[in-house]
């Protein structure tokens, strides 16, 4: 996640497990909420968009939770 969040506020503020099968993209761990708050998250999409534009969705969620 690391590499995926640099450039935002999601950027070591989310701890994340990611998984991939054919047509499915997951993500699923804790973001810390501005507010000091630990969120627990789930994100799955299936079938719905190309992996890497799911991904960049994902890690806009992920900066919404950090903001």
């Amino acid at each position: 996640m690391k590499n995926r969040t640099k450039n935002s506020a999601a950027y070591k503020k989310v701890y994340a497990k990611t998984g991939t099968v054919k047509g499915v993209c997951t993500l699923a761990g804790y973001a810390r909420a501005a507010n000091g708050h630990t969120l627990a998250f789930v994100i799955l999409n299936q079938g719905s968009m190309s992996a890497s534009t799911v991904r960049r969705w994902q890690d806009k969620v992920c900066e919404a939770m950090c903001h």
